[in-house]
């Protein structure tokens, strides 16, 4: 193939897009991503690590509610209270403080896995669940016991 075929073939026309990514957005045909989740944040000098979680057999619960909520987009998973958004502030009453290397403005949330048990975190780019305790006690916002 000679260069001036190959100058033919590549035209910048033939290379353009139909539908931009943006254009797709504002029609509504842009499908939300689903939700990932990002273990850097791991905070483990509070509530538990892996160990424990693996000794107290929650480890498996919390892999699996995981691998469920991977089929899920982050409001999918809010409106089904799976997942649940405090605000930017660690409530009263909590055993948790914030740790230094993170951003002040993240909204923290709670994922659930039993009945006390909670992973808490914070969405990044609405989509990213970022891991930062283990809670197997409900300890990050406690609550008043009802009925009792």
């Amino acid at each position: 193939m000679g260069k001036r075929d190959r100058k033919k073939k590549f035209k910048a026309k033939s290379l353009q897009r139909k539908v931009d990514q943006l254009d797709q957005r504002d029609q509504g045909l842009y499908k939300p991503k689903k939700i990932v989740f990002g273990f850097s944040q791991l905070d483990n000098t509070q509530g538990q690590n892996y160990e424990d979680w693996e000794e107290y057999k929650i480890l498996s619960k919390a892999l699996a509610r995981v691998q469920g909520l991977y089929s899920m987009t982050i409001n999918e998973a809010k409106q089904s209270q799976l997942i649940k958004e405090y605000g930017t502030v660690i409530p009263d009453g909590s055993n948790f403080t914030k740790p230094k290397h993170l951003p002040e403005d993240i909204f923290w949330c709670s994922m659930r896995i039993g009945a006390v048990i909670r992973i808490i975190g914070y969405i990044e780019s609405n989509y990213i669940f970022q891991i930062v305790f283990l809670d197997k006690e409900h300890k990050f916002y406690p609550s008043k016991k009802k009925n009792t």
